[in-house]
């Protein structure tokens, strides 16, 4: 099985790939691209990764969701990114020094849930590949030749 802290640690180096290229063209940041999500530009796209990651952890304190990041996100890219490598390094803090196996009744879209914070950051990680494809999708819609994420390439 594959330690939680090498996924974030892949997770990183993707991040790393990626905010380089958009740091190279910031022009791409607010463009539309097809989709049939609400999520139709980078900037809302990154935006919905960090607000997710960021009630998740209000979940995992027993705190109610913050007010929307989406809708209080900074409209350039420099401070997206630097938002999400400080809700990150939470993650990362947790990750070292929480209770893994502590379990948590939560409900999400209705159903009652029980989920080990393992579980929940195993989901903010996964949430976050997911997007990384759209985001793929939308560079690809640009033009821009995204740069390759393959684990085996990235995970040391």
């Amino acid at each position: 099985m594959i330690e939680l802290s090498t996924l974030f640690a892949y997770a990183t180096r993707c991040r790393a790939e990626i905010w380089a290229l958009l740091l190279a063209n910031p022009e791409l940041l607010h463009k539309t691209f097809p989709t049939t999500s609400r999520y139709n530009t980078i900037a809302k796209l990154l935006a919905h990764s960090t607000a997710a990651e960021e009630r998740w952890h209000a979940r995992l304190d027993g705190q109610p969701s913050p007010p929307s990041y989406e809708e209080r996100a900074p409209d350039d890219l420099e401070s997206l990114l630097t938002d999400a490598e400080t809700l990150r390094t939470e993650t990362l803090t947790r990750l070292a020094t929480d209770e893994l196996a502590r379990s948590i009744m939560l409900e999400v879209q209705g159903k009652r849930l029980n989920l080990t914070a393992r579980d929940i950051f195993f989901h903010v990680y996964n949430h976050e590949q997911w997007h990384r494809a759209q985001l793929y999708t939308a560079l690809q819609s640009f033009g821009i030749d995204p740069p390759n994420l393959d684990y085996v390439l990235l995970r040391s």
